[in-house]
């Protein structure tokens, strides 16, 4: 019966894959915009000095969640081979998170509770709904393979919900006793569950994908979703429990991460290790996986939590940068059409100089040399952009 809700012809194939494309296109457009407000901000705070709250969130709740938005739209209708989300409730979607975010950075700094808590749940609620556009979307599959990544999709926004709600109550200012512990969750619902959740989910079809491979066999997909789940609920359990709870569940999420990677990167190294994004979203995904196995060693060992610690701030630029901007280098081309080869050989042409700047930024973090790590970033992005807008025009032959 749900065959014949959707037809196979050829203009229906057509119009699918347009739709996602343009609801990607979209929502990276406005993930691209934050991510010139992160950067800014972030030089302004280098400079002048300040809380670097701003820079992170910007990036994090700005850039990342719009471009997993997008994506993740566009990777279960073309996947699941699924009709494309009615552009209604893409727009609304899209809309509630970047008016959410834009109004918890401005809210949050100023002391404006109200603006905040009206952010906060703006971008709730656009999580909600992007949910609901992955439900739909595989309800009305005529495929089941990509029924396990919605899964790691709906439990990421899950946890990105309370995520946020948790980031609410902290700006709020009326948990002062327990806002250590709420604020330790806060941000590994976030980093971990929002972004790590996503990225684990996507990465048995996508970087295959950038390989120019099939897809790989899905058993370490099955044995991380089930991994994810538990550390996610550790997470939650983190609010009533001590921070050792915490620690476990970033040490499992960090398992889950390394059992889908070393499983895809075993089979596929040889393809993939002239390719830029393959490379980047490999080396992205493993700053990752230590970041979390160290914080969750920590944890349990009795550190104390550490807010913004430049470990994590070195996660965040250099492993959710790279993978990022390493699926980036494999999405615009996609989405900007022909000539597909000429587009994607330019984002892999001289791989090392990406890999290298990002990678250096990311230990300059580390070693708390600020100079370096941005002489290094800049560099990377510097050679982001000039792939970029060198692309060749739209229709070239």
């Amino acid at each position: 019966m749900a065959a014949q809700t959707i037809s196979l012809r050829p203009a229906d194939r057509a119009g699918r894959v347009t739709g996602s494309h343009i609801i990607a296109r979209r929502a990276l457009a406005a993930a691209g915009a934050f991510a010139l407000v992160a950067l800014g901000w972030g030089v302004f705070v280098l400079v002048q000095g300040g809380s670097w709250w701003g820079p992170l969130h910007a990036f994090l709740a700005g850039t990342v969640l719009l471009a997993i938005s997008g994506a993740s739209q566009m990777f279960t209708i073309t996947w699941a081979a699924a009709p494309a989300s009615p552009a209604w409730l893409a727009q609304l979607q899209l809309g509630l998170v970047v008016a959410g975010v834009i109004a918890v950075l401005i809210g949050v700094p100023a002391g404006i509770d109200l603006l905040s808590w009206m952010g906060a749940i703006a971008v709730i609620a656009g999580l909600a709904l992007l949910s609901l556009t992955i439900i739909l979307a595989v309800r009305r599959s005529l495929l089941r393979r990509f029924d396990l990544s919605a899964r790691f999709y709906l439990a990421a926004f899950a946890a990105g919900g309370i995520g946020v709600l948790l980031g609410a109550v902290i700006a709020s200012g009326s948990v002062n006793e327990a806002s250590t512990t709420i604020r330790l969750v806060h941000y590994h619902l976030n980093l971990i569950g929002l972004v790590g959740f996503t990225i684990i989910g996507t990465l048995p079809t996508f970087l295959p994908t950038v390989a120019h491979h099939p897809a790989v066999s899905g058993r370490e997909a099955v044995v991380a979703w089930w991994l994810c789940l538990l550390a996610g609920t550790l997470f939650i359990t983190g609010l009533g429990l001590p921070s050792v709870v915490v620690g476990l569940g970033s040490i499992i999420a960090g398992s889950a991460g390394a059992v889908v990677l070393a499983g895809i990167v075993w089979r596929l190294w040889r393809r993939g290790r002239s390719k830029t994004a393959f490379l980047q979203i490999t080396a992205g995904v493993l700053w990752l996986i230590v970041w979390a196995l160290v914080d969750g060693i920590g944890l349990i060992m009795g550190r104390e939590p550490i807010h913004f610690s430049t470990s994590t701030s070195a996660a965040v630029v250099a492993g959710v940068g790279q993978v990022l901007l390493g699926s980036v280098a494999y999405l615009v081309p996609v989405l900007l059409g022909p000539p597909l080869t000429e587009r994607l050989s330019l984002f892999s042409r001289l791989a090392v100089i990406p890999l290298a700047a990002a990678n250096l930024g990311g230990i300059a973090i580390l070693a708390g040399l600020p100079v370096l790590a941005t002489v290094a970033v800049s560099l990377w992005l510097a050679d982001f952009a000039w792939r970029l807008f060198r692309q060749p025009a739209l229709g070239a032959r």
